[in-house]
């Protein structure tokens, strides 16, 4: 085998130990939202109970002005700053919102949009490049909002046709990615033989 070859089988072995022979393991981490001293808009939205629900809220006065129709929202705050990767939202209403993300001092940035939401849960991947303490759900369409509407005109024909009903909310998961793990416990083991075997090619040159 001439020398050129040979080094390139040689590099070939080294991208096979170390692409393939040895996988990171990548895994989610647990659901922030249940670390101790996290708090969110209502605590049932993060008590781990999808049999219980919480609102989300309207600003104060905001249901009773006219113009556009306010949006309510769901906010999460962790004592400390996570990356967030994946936020999955347990609601039998909820069909159009925004998911924010606090860059820091009230400086939300979207992470993720969605405009029509046809099952629950809604498992949503999101690529927030900075860690965060705060994340906030900005509720713009449920499936009750047409009721609410249709209520309030019996009550006054000339209430705001546009209004919003809170979206329900019975869980918030959140979730960032586990430290990158080698798999299998002999991972050490099989590269040292790996190393042997490479020797072992080498002095047959």
């Amino acid at each position: 085998m001439s020398r050129g070859l040979w080094l390139l089988f040689i590099c070939f072995y080294w991208l096979s130990l170390f692409g393939c022979g040895i996988v990171a393991k990548q895994e989610w981490s647990e659901n922030y939202a249940l670390m101790d001293g996290v708090s969110a808009t209502h605590s049932r939205m993060i008590d781990g109970n999808i049999r219980t629900f919480g609102e989300t809220a309207f600003r104060e006065g905001s249901q009773d002005s006219y113009g556009p129709a306010p949006s309510s929202q769901a906010v999460v705050m962790f004592p400390e700053r996570k990356m967030i990767r994946r936020v999955v939202i347990h609601s039998d209403n909820l069909k159009k919102f925004t998911v924010y993300a606090d860059k820091g001092t009230e400086d939300w940035e979207i992470i993720k949009e969605v405009n029509n939401v046809k099952s629950s849960p809604i498992d949503l991947f999101v690529n927030a490049t900075f860690p965060t303490d705060k994340i906030r759900i900005r509720v713009l369409g449920t499936t009750d909002d047409a009721a609410l509407r249709r209520g309030q005109r019996r009550q006054n024909f000339w209430a705001s046709s546009n209004r919003r009903a809170p979206a329900k909310i019975y869980e918030i998961e959140l979730y960032g990615y586990q430290a990158a793990t080698v798999a299998g416990a002999d991972a050490e083991d099989t590269e040292d033989q790996r190393e042997a075997e490479l020797d072992q090619l080498l002095k047959l040159d």
